[in-house]
């Protein structure tokens, strides 16, 4: 009886559409619009709830497919990628019961779907706050949110686990597209995106000021473009063309770039968190910890975050500022150059590496107010540096007496990887 009246609803949807929009009354045309966007969340909820049972049926070994989802993706029009997903999110469902019931009275769209049953599948008793969240904002808080339960639940071992995995998928793409356009493509770990996007801003700003000078006006994300390779190849290009110049009346013809490069100042990253939160070394509900621009994070990444970079941390209690403090890691020019005389190469025994050393706090860390002074102070090479932030490593003794420990097997990422 249901195959039949939904085989009937879909010949009135069909015959709907046979009506030409310009026909219609614009105020009728709004209603109509917003019946479509519930006959599309309906829509939703039936091929989700319905996917993961039709793969029961075995007609994606039939018809040849080699997995339920390539059969989805084929019957669906979709990439494989979206298809895994709806099964997903159908297996998912069957373990909560109040989103499921949300989705059948065609509250929950399709990203909201994704967003509350990939966060609340780890944190079951986090799913009526979810559905609240969506009910009362749109998908960008939803989204947030979403960050924020998971950076709670995250312990810190496991925030070193998701970022050692997300730092071994690491990766930076380039290619031309079929239009003939330069494309990037990056994935990177939280942190890493955090300094970036700092780096970017900041060049960002220097490019605009030329432009501008310049009688340029562009789109902001036409200035980020050109801070990328002005930050990159060490010019600065304000993005000036041909045709911009013209337009402008100069009588340059050529991109103007400044080509003095300089050392970049030190990057400067804004962390939010609370202060509860900041003295326990763990986030609890209702507790912040998140990086402006990129988004909530675990307070394990966000405490590994600091390179050599000028922290602001925004310390607050609840939703009030208790205080704005600047933690600045990089050492002062005297003591640094003494460092540099001191350690020449990464100290780790055996490690000749001389180029690009990263200062290390390493017997009190910066982030357990760790001075800065030289018997605290080391140089390591990135990659010793990474495995004594992330995975467990210490460095102890002296110089000319430095010694470089392994964690426990079972404890460390990179070891049982």
């Amino acid at each position: 009886m249901m195959k039949a009246d939904l085989e009937k609803a879909l010949g009135l949807l069909r015959r709907s559409l046979e009506v030409e929009p310009e026909t219609v009354a614009a105020v009728d045309a709004a209603r109509i619009f917003d019946l479509f966007l519930e006959i599309e969340r309906v829509g939703v909820a039936g091929k989700t709830l319905y996917a993961g049972r039709a793969a029961e049926a075995g007609l994606w070994q039939s018809q040849g497919h080699r997995s339920p989802a390539s059969w989805v993706a084929e019957v669906a029009g979709t990439g494989f990628g979206e298809a895994n997903a709806v099964l997903e999110i159908s297996e998912r469902l069957q373990s909560l019961p109040e989103t499921t019931e949300a989705l059948r009275r065609g509250e929950l769209s399709a990203p909201q779907l994704r967003e509350i049953t990939a966060t609340a599948i780890e944190m079951p008793s986090s799913e009526r706050e979810l559905l609240d969240t969506a009910g009362r904002h749109g998908l960008k808080g939803l989204k947030d949110h979403c960050a924020r339960v998971k950076a709670r639940a995250t312990s810190e071992a496991d925030a070193r686990a998701r970022d050692e995995q997300i730092r071994k998928n690491r990766s930076l793409i380039m290619w031309i597209d079929h239009l003939g356009v330069g494309r990037i493509d990056a994935k990177l770990t939280p942190d890493a995106l955090g300094r970036f996007k700092s780096a970017i801003e900041r060049e960002t700003k220097s490019v605009f000021t030329e432009a501008r000078r310049a009688g340029i006006r562009e789109r902001t994300e036409a200035y980020q473009a050109d801070a990328l390779v002005a930050l990159v190849t060490g010019t600065s290009a304000t993005g000036m063309n041909d045709t911009a110049t013209s337009a402008t009346g100069s009588n340059t013809s050529a991109p103007t770039t400044r080509t003095t490069p300089t050392a970049p100042p030190a990057t400067t990253m804004h962390l939010r968190v609370d202060v509860t939160a900041l003295r326990r070394g763990k986030l609890e509900d209702g507790e912040v910890c998140e990086v402006p621009g990129v988004g909530p994070v675990p307070l394990a990444t966000a405490r590994n975050a600091i390179g050599d970079a000028v922290l602001k941390v925004i310390v607050t209690d609840g939703v009030d500022v208790k205080a704005v403090a600047n933690m600045k890691r990089a050492i002062p020019a005297r003591l640094r150059r003494a460092l540099e005389e001191r350690d020449e190469t990464c100290v780790v025994p055996g490690c000749d590496v001389a180029k690009g050393l990263e200062n290390d706090h390493y017997q009190i860390d910066f982030i357990k107010d760790g001075p800065t002074e030289m018997w605290n102070l080391c140089r390591l090479c990135r990659w010793h540096h990474y495995l004594k932030t992330h995975c467990g490593y210490a460095i102890t003794g002296g110089p000319g007496e430095w010694e470089w420990n392994a964690p426990a097997s079972e404890m460390n990422p990179v070891l049982t990887s």
